[in-house]
């Protein structure tokens, strides 16, 4: 039997691909040509593998741009893809077509993005600016299980090393009233009041020296137990909702670019993503060990990762 690569998906060699329950769905934009990490756009991609992390397929988004976010809605039984260059947000149905798009939630660099349990969303813009090609408000939007805007929220960001990224990555509080957020590179773990429409104090923050020096903000998840994984770039831990370090996983390569992070829903593992090198792992969350490993060879293409069921 042939294993299938990302290599063999092209935008010449496409087929349909079936959602299971437990496929992991990666956002990992096709493109040719040496990596480069200020010019990555391509053909907008998603890598489908199953529980096994055997690559299964790919679907299409129909778009040039580079896909960042993608979010599975448990309630409605549809896929989303964000591609926060063309400013566009697709669906995709569990037979793998690719269904209409809501016209209200096109034309913003929305990227990070989560679905409450009445299918409606809460979504955040990746950049904040007002020249090119970084232009963006950077604000939380909210929108109805039916693709309608409810609200949008102008929020605080942190500036971290480059200065334009804004709500990179968002989890939600277990009762789903607050966003809880970040912004790539930075210090900060912020929090939005959805319902009072409020800012809150810093959920906890990172030092700038010790143990914290090299701890940066990248990607954030909420556990079925209420904590949060959180990754560094270097490295991911394990925090409780007040900020005290439960763990640290260790044994995850001190490569640069860690970054994607998903807390998957057997309550006992996690998926972490490179950036930088395109490496996707699964370990425990008890202890880090490593339970499988993907080398995608995407370099600056690997981004957001998400779980069908």
């Amino acid at each position: 039997m042939t294993t299938l690569m990302p290599a063999d998906l092209t935008p010449d060699n496409k087929s349909q691909v079936i959602l299971d329950a437990g496929d992991i769905c990666v956002a990992a934009t096709y493109a040719l040509g040496e990596p480069d990490i200020r010019r990555n756009a391509g053909d907008g991609r998603i890598l489908v593998y199953d529980k096994n992390l055997i690559l299964k397929g790919a679907l299409w988004t129909g778009e040039t741009g580079l896909v960042i976010g993608v979010e599975y809605c448990s309630k409605n039984k549809v896929l989303f893809a964000s591609d926060t260059t063309s400013q566009t947000l697709k669906r995709f149905s569990l037979e793998g077509a690719l269904l209409p798009s809501f016209p209200e939630q096109q034309g913003k660099p929305f990227s990070t993005m989560e679905f409450r349990n009445d299918g409606s969303m809460v979504i955040g813009e990746h950049i904040h600016g007002e020249k090119p090609p970084f232009i963006g408000a950077g604000d939380i939007c909210e929108f109805d299980a039916g693709g309608k805007r409810v609200n949008c929220h102008s929020v605080e960001h942190d500036p971290g090393k480059f200065g334009f990224h804004a709500v990179t990555n968002l989890t939600l509080s277990a009762d789903e009233t607050k966003a809880i957020y970040l912004s790539e590179t930075g210090k900060r773990i912020m929090q939005y009041d959805l319902v009072n429409t409020k800012q809150l104090p810093d959920l906890f923050a990172f030092g700038d020296d010790g143990a914290d020096a090299d701890k940066f903000t990248a990607g954030i998840a909420r556990t079925q137990d209420n904590n949060l994984l959180i990754s560094h770039v270097y490295s991911a831990s394990l925090y409780s909702m007040a900020g005290e370090l439960l763990k640290e996983f260790t044994d995850i390569p001190r490569d640069r670019g860690w970054a994607a992070i998903w807390a998957c829903h057997d309550g006992q593992s996690f998926l972490i993503g490179n950036f930088f090198t395109g490496r996707m792992e699964k370990r425990s969350l008890s202890d880090g060990a490593l339970l499988g490993s993907v080398d995608t060879g995407l370099v600056y293409k690997l981004s957001e990762m998400c779980e069908i069921g």
